[in-house]
């Protein structure tokens, strides 16, 4: 169940990394779609450097994602503070998800179906990463050995 859990979560990692490294080539209107701040929007409209920098960053950090998840899975063999980060991903991932409870009770006016379709995933993603370390945790391991002993 461990690695199923991290196969998803690499899965939904790899779909936000390629999203973001396909936006500065599909231009202003995919930022637009994908709720990008104004700013964002503006310097793709311009020619500017901060939404292609932007995008090409945090799909390096999504790609770093799915790199600890496939690690978790067993798909590669190190990767250094591999608990400690994909804990750290698991946490940053539910919290954002969870981020849109008070904006729709707050703001229900201005919140669009992306925003709880993409809060939807960010959830996901981030129980997957938990379910994953739950499942593959050195005590979980060991009570399963235990357990196949008996």
């Amino acid at each position: 169940m461990g690695r199923v859990a991290f196969l998803l979560a690499a899965g939904i990692s790899v779909f936000g990394a390629l999203i973001h490294f396909v936006a500065p080539l599909l231009g202003p209107d995919w930022y637009a779609f994908l709720h990008a701040p104004q700013k964002v929007v503006a310097s793709a409209q311009d020619g500017g450097l901060l939404a292609p920098a932007g995008a090409v960053v945090i799909g390096g950090l999504m790609l770093t994602c799915a790199l600890y998840a496939l690690a978790g899975a067993g798909m590669l063999r190190w990767l250094p503070f591999a608990q400690m980060v994909q804990g750290t991903v698991a946490a940053v991932c539910l919290l954002r998800g969870l981020l849109v409870l008070p904006y729709l009770y707050k703001f229900p006016d201005r919140m669009w179906t992306f925003d709880v379709v993409a809060s939807l995933i960010w959830v996901a993603a981030g129980f997957a990463f938990l379910v994953g370390i739950l499942k593959s945790s050195p005590a979980n391991a060991l009570s399963g050995a235990q357990a196949s002993s008996v």
